[in-house]
This record gives C-alpha cells, sequence and structure tokens, in this order.
C-alpha cells in the first residue's frame, strides 16, 4: 500500500514538471520579447532627445561664446578664478 502512494505521488508530480516546463518557458520568452520591445523604443526616445539637444546647442552656440566671454571677463575682473591660499602655500 505504501509504495503504491509513493507511485501515485511520483506520477502526479511528473505531470505537474512536464506541464509547468512550456509554461515556464513560454512565460520567460514572452517576457524577454517584451523587454527587447522596451529597450528598442527607449533607444529610439534617447536617440530623440539627442537629436534635439544638439540642435538647440547648435542654435545656441554662437551666442553662447560671447555669453561665456563676458562671464569669463567678470570672473577675472572680480578675482572669481584666483586660488584661495592653503594652508601652507606662501
Amino acid at each position: 500500500m505504501d509504495s503504491n502512494i509513493y507511485e501515485i505521488v511520483g506520477l502526479i508530480r511528473d505531470i505537474a514538471f512536464i506541464i509547468c516546463l512550456p509554461l515556464i518557458c513560454t512565460f520567460l520568452f514572452l517576457t524577454i520579447k517584451k523587454i527587447n520591445r522596451l529597450l528598442g523604443s527607449l533607444t529610439r526616445n534617447s536617440q530623440n532627445v539627442e537629436n534635439i539637444t544638439d540642435t538647440i546647442a547648435g542654435k545656441f552656440s554662437g551666442s553662447m561664446g560671447l555669453f561665456s566671454g563676458i562671464i569669463k571677463l567678470f570672473s577675472l575682473a572680480g578675482g572669481f578664478s584666483r586660488k584661495k591660499h592653503r594652508k601652507g602655500d606662501n
């Protein structure tokens, strides 16, 4: 009687394993496929953002050169670019 119960439990375990293994593989395949689509979408979005920032930077590059020159002039005049003396410096 005991061996008959063990055989039935083993048979049920084997059937459950045979049924669950393809389901798990299908689930993993579909999940990987969705993640791959998401990564493709993120790649396209990052390329679009890069193109937009390049366009904006290209539009303002001429005026920013003048603006950065004015900032450098004021920082030199104000003494912001001088190094502070540290302990031990003469």
